[in-house]
């Protein structure tokens, strides 16, 4: 697949259909969107969408990213999709509606099928609506599909309410909403080795600025390794039992049947149940039986998945 800031039409030589979208977390009511667009195969299926870094200073100072750009990427490639154009969101904020659906979406992309949410808006200002790309679309015989809501629990499904769900924790919904577990892939660093000298070595991982955190607590979690899923046991937060006042916010996963060098790799962590609130222990024996009774449980877990 490939990825270009440029509005260009695909190598194949097609002519387009195109997802238009931020697609953040790439959702179940995004993926109903993405998938209307890979429907005709006479079309080469490219994505519309731009990148989180520069979206965020210009729309909302406090947004929080369900998922990194290249995760995003990685998504929309397994699904099928040949191209997709993510430019800065500086490169084409300011133009009219209509000049961006001709210029870039028409003629940049080639693009003779539009696929986008009923909330989808664009342009100067956010002035061009579903309305507007109907219309400016049909005067160059280009087909747009207008995808309604996709519900859940009576609500229209959205990353405002996933967003909300990781960070109270509710990891259960937010999984629901996703259609796949969250979870990210971070570089494992060095930590300062208080589990190894537990007896219960933690994987050790940096959230990058802007990326949304689940609320702090410790999670039933799985984690990706040598090409297998192994039960685990996350901690998020700050730690007060070896920690001072300020420290960071770190992100410790225990993987009680793996052990092995993984610094500098990026293992998938998938995050499936909250557990407890972080606290601060009387010893550092009854912080270890937490993280072993947290792993426990964990396997537990994730065997009755198994046999269901």
């Amino acid at each position: 697949m490939k990825v270009t800031k440029e509005f260009i039409r695909p190598d194949s030589g097609k002519p387009a259909s195109v997802a238009l979208g931020l697609f953040d977390g790439i959702h179940i009511g995004h993926t109903k969107v993405l998938q209307r667009a890979l429907k005709n195969r006479e079309l080469a299926p490219c994505v519309f969408t731009y990148t989180i870094s520069s979206f965020v200073p210009q729309i909302k100072k406090n947004y929080l990213a369900l998922m990194p750009d290249e995760q995003k990427c990685a998504i929309l490639e397994r699904m099928g999709f040949e191209q997709v154009v993510m430019p800065d969101f500086s490169s084409f904020k300011d133009m009219e509606p209509e000049e961006f659906v001709e210029k870039m979406l028409i003629q940049g992309m080639g693009a003779k099928e539009l696929s986008c949410g009923y909330d989808f808006t664009f342009g100067k200002g956010g002035a061009g609506t579903t309305e507007t790309l109907c219309r400016v679309a049909e005067r160059h015989g280009v087909k747009v599909n207008v995808v309604e809501p996709v519900t859940l629990d009576g609500e229209p499904v959205s990353s405002t309410r996933i967003r909300k769900a990781v960070e109270e924790g509710d990891i259960p919904t937010a999984n629901r909403l996703l259609g796949r577990p969250f979870g990210f892939s971070l570089e494992v660093i060095h930590g300062n080795h208080i589990g190894t000298g537990l007896g219960t070595p933690t994987i050790n991982q940096n959230y990058p600025a802007g990326a949304l955190e689940p609320g702090c607590g410790v999670y039933l979690t799985r984690i990706w390794l040598d090409g297998r899923w192994y039960p685990s046991a996350t901690g998020i937060g700050r730690r007060p039992t070896v920690d001072a006042v300020g420290a960071p916010i770190t992100c410790e996963t225990y993987v009680p049947d793996f052990s092995g060098d993984v610094y500098g790799r990026r293992p998938r962590l998938e995050f499936h149940r909250y557990l407890c609130p972080i606290r601060k222990f009387g010893s550092m024996q009854a912080l270890s039986d937490l993280i072993r009774d947290a792993a426990r449980q964990s396997q537990a877990y994730f065997a009755a998945r198994a046999e269901q």
